[in-house]
């Protein structure tokens, strides 16, 4: 076995133990035996235990930072139908959790969180914050574009369908996970957190009425600013 795939055989075990076990529960002398190598060989392409994680956080951040969308994108998606973002963005996220060893590492976070520093920053800053400040700037040009109410708070209808779609994920592969993983369907997942995200969208969307009333109050504006 070569050393590259060795290293890379250390990194797979590791991830699938630490989704089962935790990482506490999992020592570098049952990660070597899984892998079928002596302990001493981990530290060969690893210092220590800690490293291992820090590549998997590396591994995952970087699977989730390759797709982007800029705002020319964001307003060209809105021109063709305010579900044409939507789309765009759900998909994004549901093909970046659509492989194994994704879905194992965000099971990961989800467990440490609660008993390790360095993934509950993680979690915070990466996994809340960032999404959150990306689908308060969809929801702000929802509001832009006429498409959802102006008084809408941009930023709670984010925490609203995002919060939400978290939960759906946590509950997915943490409180219902399977005996075995790869029986995990993510698709009806994400068909409910779509029907979330419709139900957030009637709830503040421009009605006929709510636009013929919006003209008005600015037509009304306007003849004032004149007088």
């Amino acid at each position: 076995m070569s050393n590259i795939n060795t290293k890379k055989k250390i990194f797979n075990v590791a991830i699938d133990l630490f989704s089962r076990k935790g990482y506490n529960g999992v020592s570098i002398r049952k990660i070597a035996e899984k892998v079928g190598i002596k302990e001493s060989s981990i530290y060969y392409h690893y210092s220590k235990k800690e490293e291992i994680l820090d590549k998997i956080l590396d591994y995952f951040i970087e699977r989730i930072n390759r797709i982007e969308i800029t705002e020319e994108h964001m307003n060209e998606l809105l021109k063709q139908d305010p579900m044409a973002l939507y789309h765009f963005a759900s998909e994004s996220f549901k093909s970046q959790y659509n492989s194994l060893k994704m879905t194992k590492i965000l099971r990961l976070i989800f467990i440490e969180v609660y008993h390790n520093t360095k993934v509950r920053k993680f979690f915070s800053d990466e996994l809340i914050n960032v999404p959150i400040k990306f689908w308060t700037l969809i929801f702000r040009s929802f509001i832009d574009k006429n498409i959802i109410k102006e008084d809408s708070n941009p930023r709670k209808l984010a925490q609203s369908y995002y919060n939400y779609s978290m939960f759906k994920m946590f509950e997915s592969i943490v409180l219902n996970y399977p005996g075995d993983p790869r029986e995990i369907n993510l698709d009806p997942i994400f068909d409910n957190i779509e029907d979330h995200f419709n139900f957030i969208l009637d709830a503040v969307s421009i009605n006929k009425k709510d636009e013929h009333n919006h003209k008005n109050r600015s037509n009304s504006d306007n003849n004032s600013n004149k007088q």
